[in-house]
């Protein structure tokens, strides 16, 4: 059996970080501040926040600029949100510039979701392509949201 200090040096370098943590899900509102307090009470060096609305997106980047350094975010039409996003294109202006901006750190989560029915198929596809292509242009990565539709997710990367 190895003594456990002989691994001790793997961990001195070690950076914890909170890949996803939903902060602006509403039922955080209240209490954002010292979730984010016990995150780093706790080890974690740096939180990403998910956006997966425009509304959404736009909330984890404010949380992103009042914890600098700390919090990131993330802009990402989510699946299920793809049809309100085609219904009112002024709102795409709005996700650009959101996803432009240094602290956030990548797009998503995006993808294809045909276990419900809240966007149509084809819609998904257009939104999810679209935002790849966003990606690409601004060099981030993507938080891919895959379910029921691997094929698809796939087909669609592929291109």
């Amino acid at each position: 059996m190895a003594d456990e200090k002989n691994f001790d040096h793997l961990y001195e370098n070690l950076i914890l970080i909170d890949g996803a943590a939903n902060l602006v899900h509403k039922k955080f509102t209240r209490d954002q501040e010292s979730v984010i307090q016990r995150a780093k009470d706790a080890g974690v060096q740096k939180i990403m926040v998910p956006g997966s609305s425009v509304k959404s997106s736009k909330e984890a980047l404010r949380l992103s600029r009042i914890y600098p350094g700390i919090v990131y975010s993330t802009a990402g039409i989510h699946p299920h949100d793809s049809k309100s996003i085609q219904e009112e294109p002024a709102s795409w202006q709005e996700f650009t510039s959101i996803a432009q901006a240094p602290e956030c750190v990548a797009i998503g989560p995006c993808g294809l979701d045909y276990q419900r029915d809240f966007s149509e198929p084809d819609v998904q596809k257009e939104i999810f392509e679209k935002q790849i292509q966003l990606a690409c242009q601004l060099d981030k990565p993507l938080l891919i949201h895959e379910r029921s539709a691997q094929e698809d997710v796939l087909e669609i990367l592929k291109k």
